[in-house]
């Protein structure tokens, strides 16, 4: 199981785009322990709870442990649940001395924007996000994967499409070619609004943080 932690800052006129989706996505991002996308069709698991046995096994983390249990005793990880191993990351990155921006998806998820810092800053807040991450990381993997992810799909920007699709964001012809082109043309021909809640939403299920500005003339 491997753990990616990455940060997105708006910027003017241009799409930053993270695999990683508000940071602390771990075997559900899409993305082998090589750092290579994983294959369309490629499922994470056969069912919900055999995905939750897998994280179990070798678990350490008392509280983690507890999570997972109840949820394969009760079929899911509660709001509540999610929320609290959020809060112990986030009062470890504040007594770290960061304060980060976090906004709650309409899926429960919370995304999570970094503080600016510079390039040389940036690396020390990734190994401290990381270490702050015992609890969050692997239960939001799993109430990601949940909440969007029905199909649970290994390969993120099949999650996103399929997620487009679910809510009729696109045609059913969309396929994760069109989802790339969209990406490296920064949305000038997409079908959809990069920022509609909507969209924002299947980004996040897939694994991305997507944010998006227009250029002022």
């Amino acid at each position: 199981m491997r753990t990616t932690t990455a940060s997105t800052r708006v910027v003017t006129g241009m799409v930053a785009l993270v695999l990683a989706g508000s940071a602390l996505v771990a075997c559900t991002s899409g993305v082998d322990g090589e750092g290579q996308a994983a294959p369309e069709g490629e499922r994470l698991a056969g069912s919900f709870e055999e995905l939750l046995e897998q994280y179990l096994e070798g678990e350490e983390n008392p509280y983690v442990i507890d999570v997972l249990t109840s949820a394969i005793d009760t079929g899911g990880i509660t709001q509540a649940q999610y929320d609290e191993a959020h809060r112990m990351y986030t009062e470890c990155m504040v007594n770290a001395g960061y304060e980060e921006e976090h906004k709650r998806l309409a899926s429960g998820i919370i995304q999570i924007t970094p503080p600016e810092m510079s390039a040389e800053e940036a690396q020390k807040y990734i190994d401290t996000a990381g270490e702050c991450a015992d609890e969050l990381a692997p239960i939001e993997a799993l109430y990601r994967a949940q909440q969007g992810n029905p199909d649970l799909l290994s390969n993120g920007e099949e999650i996103v499409v399929a997620c487009f699709r679910r809510n009729q964001v696109v045609e059913a012809t969309y396929t994760t070619t069109d989802l790339a082109e969209d990406l490296e043309n920064r949305f000038e021909e997409a079908e959809y609004d990069p920022n509609d809640a909507t969209v924002q939403e299947c980004f996040s299920a897939g694994g991305y943080a997507v944010a998006f500005e227009e250029e002022e003339q």
